[in-house]
C-alpha cells in the first residue's frame, strides 16, 4: 500500500499552475536574447556560469550564483577525500539561512529571474532554475543559448570583472514537494513497475561508467537513456519541442505508455533538472527531478542498478 500511494503521487502529467496542491507550480520559459534586453530593467540575473566565465563578461547587473553552495555537501576534491558524495546533490534544507542567501542575491517570489548559462557544461542553469521553483519562484527564464547568444550582437552591453551590489529580495521560501522526488519515494515507484525514468547522462555513463564520488556504474532498472547533448542543438540553443518529445519518447500531448509523470536523473540531479525544466517549458510536462540522483543511489548497495 506504501508503494501504491508513492506512487500515485506521480501518476499524472501535471501542466505549469496546476500542481494538485492548491498553489502554483510556477512558470518556467525559454527566452532569448532579444525579449531578455527588452525586459532586463524589471528581472534579476542569475549568472551559473564559472567565477572565471562570469568575470570575463556577464549580462549586466547579474550575479554568479553556483549551484555546488545549493546542496548539503558541496561537490569537489575535498568532499571526495572527506566527505559523503551522497549528500553532493542533495538540495539544503528550506530554513532562514537559506533563505536569507536567496533575499541577499535580490530575489523575490515574483519578480521573474532570467538564469543564463553556456551549452556545453552540465547543465547548471537548468539546475539553478529548478532550484528557484522548487523554492518557490513564480516566473524562472533561461535565456536561449546562453550567454553566447547574449554577446553574439555587438550593441548589447556586456559588464566584466565582479557582480555589483544589489538591493536585498524578500523571497519567501514556499517548497513545491511536486518538483522532487527523494530516494524511497523512487524505490517505492520502482517497486510498483510503473515508473517513467529518463536518464539525462552520456551514453557511456549510461552503459556504466562511473564520474567522481559514484560508487557503483550502471541505470536505474527500465530508464530511458535522453543523453545530456541532445539537449542542445547544433548551435547551442535548447532543443526543440518535437525532437525533446523524441528523445523522451513521449507522444503527441506529453503522455507515454504507462501515462506516468516522468522522473529525471542523473548522477547529481543537475543535468537531469534541465532536462525537467525543458520537459516544462517544451511540453508543458511537470517532471520530478531526482536530486540526490546517482551520488545517492548507488551509495546505497540494496538499492538496484543495472548495465
Amino acid at each position: 500500500m506504501v508503494a501504491l500511494f508513492l506512487l500515485v503521487g506521480f501518476a499524472a502529467l501535471t501542466v505549469p499552475g496546476d500542481a494538485g496542491n492548491g498553489m502554483s507550480a510556477g512558470r518556467i520559459r525559454i527566452v532569448d536574447a532579444v525579449e531578455a534586453t527588452a525586459r532586463l530593467p524589471n528581472t534579476v540575473v542569475l549568472d551559473a556560469r564559472s567565477a572565471k566565465e562570469f568575470a570575463a563578461g556577464h549580462v549586466p547587473g547579474a550575479r554568479r550564483v553556483d549551484w555546488r553552495e545549493w546542496t548539503l555537501e558541496k561537490p569537489g576534491f575535498l568532499g571526495a577525500l572527506f566527505g559523503d558524495p551522497a549528500r553532493w546533490g542533495r538540495v539544503p534544507p528550506p530554513d532562514a539561512r537559506l533563505e536569507n542567501r536567496l533575499r541577499a542575491l535580490g530575489l523575490s517570489n515574483t519578480r521573474p529571474v532570467l538564469v543564463v548559462g553556456t551549452p556545453g557544461g552540465w547543465g547548471e542553469e537548468g539546475r539553478v532554475a529548478w532550484n528557484l521553483l522548487y523554492w518557490g519562484a513564480a516566473e524562472v527564464w533561461l535565456l536561449d543559448g546562453g550567454f553566447p547568444a547574449w554577446r553574439a550582437d555587438a550593441m548589447r552591453p556586456v559588464e566584466t570583472g565582479a557582480a555589483r551590489g544589489t538591493a536585498s529580495g524578500d523571497f519567501v521560501l514556499r517548497v513545491r514537494p511536486e518538483r522532487r522526488i527523494e530516494k524511497a519515494a523512487l524505490k517505492a515507484a520502482l517497486d510498483a513497475k510503473g515508473a517513467v525514468l529518463l536518464d539525462a547522462r552520456t551514453p557511456a555513463e549510461f552503459g556504466g561508467e562511473t564520474v567522481s564520488g559514484q560508487k557503483r556504474g550502471g541505470r536505474l532498472p527500465g530508464a530511458r537513456l535522453v543523453p545530456e547533448r541532445g539537449l542542445y542543438d547544433g548551435e547551442g540553443r535548447y532543443v526543440g519541442a518535437d525532437e525533446l518529445r523524441r528523445l523522451a519518447g513521449l507522444g503527441p500531448e506529453g503522455e507515454n505508455g504507462s501515462r506516468g509523470r516522468p522522473i529525471t536523473y542523473c548522477t547529481g540531479g543537475v543535468r537531469s533538472a534541465l532536462l525537467a525544466v525543458l520537459l516544462e517549458a517544451r511540453l508543458g510536462v511537470l517532471a520530478a527531478n531526482y536530486d540526490g540522483s546517482l551520488w545517492e543511489w548507488s551509495a546505497d548497495p540494496s538499492l538496484p542498478l543495472e548495465k
